[in-house]
């Protein structure tokens, strides 16, 4: 009993070993993807579309009065397009909590391999994929990524973003 209580044990701690030392794969940097964004109550609908670090385009589809709005970023320019019109802006200028600035930041840390000291924020998860915690702009996150890198979900104070 105890030789089968010691493997058993052993067995374990490899498995945990093992675990450490996973490395998780360099998420795609141009893909596109259905989001659900929630601020508390408020639930938006978009069209996340990044085509490479730094360069992310989010169209809204719903609510009705944000259809169609579509916020683009690119390095540190921003443009707001909505009914006809269009609005150049600095990035910076965006809201650091909003949808489209945090994205930006989050998948461009998200590109970057992590340094040795950034290693402890980011687990191996029991039933598959990712969890890495980080801050953007000073807001604070916690990233979901699927065993190969491809965002998921991101939580950030009020803000949860779900790639359905």
């Amino acid at each position: 009993m105890r030789r089968c209580v010691c493997l058993v044990l052993c067995a374990g701690f490899m498995l945990g070993i093992s675990a450490c030392g996973a490395t998780m794969p360099s998420p795609p940097t141009n893909f596109s993807a259905e989001i659900t964004i929630a601020y508390g109550a408020l639930k938006q609908n978009a069209r996340l579309a990044a085509e490479r670090p730094g360069v992310l385009r989010l169209i809204f589809t719903s609510p009705e009065t944000l259809e169609g709005m579509e916020i683009t970023i690119e390095g540190d320019a921003a443009a707001l397009e909505y009914g006809g019109m269009r609005a150049q802006i600095p990035a910076a200028s965006l809201p650091k909590e909003g949808a489209a600035a945090l994205l930006n930041q989050v998948l461009l840390q998200l590109a970057q391999p992590l340094q040795k000291p950034e290693r402890k924020m980011l687990r191996h998860m029991r039933g598959g994929g990712w969890e890495r915690k980080g801050a953007a702009g000073g807001v604070d996150y916690i990233a979901r990524l699927s065993e190969d890198g491809v965002l998921q979900s991101l939580r950030a104070a009020a803000l949860e973003i779900v790639v359905t």
